[in-house]
């Protein structure tokens, strides 16, 4: 990395530095300043920013980039420490101490680390989503960051430890948020405060590297612990680094996860199955965010839903925007799913009879191939699957690996191209053979009709989790959804999404069922046993 830019791509190893030392503090206190008529806009800071460290072309000329560190802690060395970058959006950073290593990556498909202690750990979450999105802005040097869906806005003018700063929000619609401090004076990066992993850095003394400036010294505050300093030994770019040293170590390369996945689209039908004798509670939470990453308008909606056989499942809404229904409303709610129970109860039969139909048309499509399921055999030829691995999550053993295309796979048509664009993560129960999260994303933005009929954009994404109930059977607990479409000529929208299911209790499937009132609801306590 070029030595007197506060180039973003040392900001995760100090924020791995502090997470994994457990030792870190938010940014110091800072104090605003008072704030000039308009502050300018995200693109003007990081323009100058850009022409500070070098130029544009020269930042985008760096296709990959290795860093040597020595760690000092109170003016003694502790050990070294060494960050690689390669475009597009990889980032890992190795730290070697006296009593081991830390270390950890993150890519479009996941982010992970591995502690001094215990087994490598895949993140999820707001940490996950922070750890994506600061290896692709560090990768690129922030340049055309909005082609990669991110948002930035300025914040505010703060008095900085390092003296008078812009602080500048960077977004997704995933949840990945990063604030990023530019000095006034110099136009340079000089901090970096990341919240969801606790973590805050400094970046002082640039110089030039090759073509670019680059960050000297980094400087981790650990509070009454003493003060963490890296010092830049050396740093060397475009030297072809592999892809493979980004992804997580396999623990568990001898599993056949293609064999894995066909058990678990065989349970599936039988878990649908075992899904209609159940209620549930659905909260439904809608989303407006601006091009700035802010959120306009949030909408809430907290629905009872009764799954029926061969039929969608009928839903009784509660409360919008935590407010319940006034009686008249509630009233004709109750009125309108109990015409809806009488309805299901009279075309019992005909639904029977489509949803016969529909299951022999499977059959037939399966033995004209193999036995799998069509979806889960096109997501197999279409996809591979990388570092199977062994973790513990929602406090049970699971089998973790990320899938990504396959190396020259063509697809055949348009179902093949979108899952050729997509990027994840998958845990799978290799006992109950269920999946118990998934995080998928678009890699590449995906058109149908060259954008006519639709376009959507990098870095869609959806992520699902499911609970173990007390009996054994999984069901949906959560599931997120992020993407900016346009369909056709008639423009489109971002859609921020998330649904979460609870209260599961048991149900007959029928209207008598729905007039008990509450069944027994399944024991909380045991739905993780």
């Amino acid at each position: 990395m070029p030595r007197n830019s506060e180039n973003p791509k040392v900001l995760l190893l100090c924020s791995i530095v502090l997470v994994m030392l457990a030792c870190c503090i938010p940014l110091a206190a800072q104090s605003k300043l008072s704030v000039p008529a308009k502050l300018p806009a995200a693109d003007k800071i990081i323009d100058n920013y850009l022409k500070a460290i070098g130029g544009k072309k020269r930042a985008l000329a760096v296709r990959d980039a290795t860093s040597e560190w020595t760690i000092r802690l109170q003016d003694r060395v502790q050990g070294k420490a060494r960050l690689q970058l390669k475009q597009p959006g990889a980032m890992r950073s190795e730290m070697t101490f006296g009593n081991g290593r830390i270390i950890s990556a993150a890519t479009p498909r996941s982010a992970w680390v591995h502690g001094l202690t215990g087994p490598p750990r895949t993140l999820t979450g707001p940490e996950a989503a922070a750890a994506k999105l600061q290896a692709a802005l560090d990768t690129a040097h922030l340049v055309e960051y909005k082609k990669a869906n991110v948002m930035a806005r300025v914040l505010d003018l703060i008095e900085s430890p390092l003296g008078p700063a812009y602080r500048v929000e960077f977004s997704t619609r995933g949840g990945g948020r990063l604030r990023y401090l530019f000095s006034i004076k110099s136009s340079l990066l000089i901090g970096i405060d990341d919240e969801a992993r606790k973590t805050s850095s400094w970046f002082e003394d640039y110089r030039l590297e090759g073509n670019l400036l680059e960050p000297h010294t980094l400087r981790i505050n650990l509070g009454g612990t003493g003060e963490l300093q890296l010092t830049l030994d050396r740093i060397s770019y475009n030297v072809g680094l592999s892809a493979a040293i980004f992804d997580p170590p396999g623990a568990a390369e001898a599993l056949d996860v293609v064999a894995l996945l066909r058990e678990v689209s065989k349970n599936q039908e039988e878990v649908e199955k075992r899904f209609n004798e159940y209620s549930f509670v659905q909260k439904e939470t809608d989303r407006e965010i601006d091009s700035k990453g802010v959120i306009k308008k949030e909408t809430v909606r907290v629905s009872e839903l009764y799954p029926i056989p061969n039929r969608p499942a009928i839903e009784k809404l509660i409360s919008e925007n935590g407010v319940p229904l006034t009686a008249e409303r509630a009233a004709k709610e109750e009125k309108r799913v109990l015409e809806e129970f009488e309805k299901a109860e009279r075309d019992k039969d005909k639904d029977a009879r489509k949803a016969d139909e529909r299951k022999a048309e499977r059959e037939r499509k399966r033995s004209e191939g193999d036995d799998d399921d069509p979806e889960i055999s096109r997501f197999l030829k279409v996809c591979e699957f990388i570092s199977p691995r062994h973790e513990q999550f929602q406090n049970r053993d699971s089998i973790v690996f990320d899938f990504r295309v396959r190396p020259g796979f063509k697809p055949a048509n348009r179902q093949e191209s979108l899952i050729a664009k997509l990027v994840g993560v998958m845990w799978i129960d290799p006992v109950d053979k269920q999946v118990m999260r998934l995080e998928a994303r678009l890699a590449e933005g995906f058109k149908m009709a060259g954008g006519l009929l639709l376009s959507l954009r990098p870095g869609a994404g959806l992520s699902m989790e499911q609970t173990r109930m007390s009996d054994g059977v999984w069901f949906p607990r959560l599931t997120e959804i992020n993407l900016s479409v346009k369909v056709m000529l008639f423009g489109g929208g971002d859609i921020n999404k998330s649904i979460e299911w609870s209260d599961y209790k048991h149900f007959s499937a029928d209207v008598s069922g729905y007039k008990i009132g509450s069944p027994e609801s399944a024991d909380p306590a045991k739905k993780n046993p």
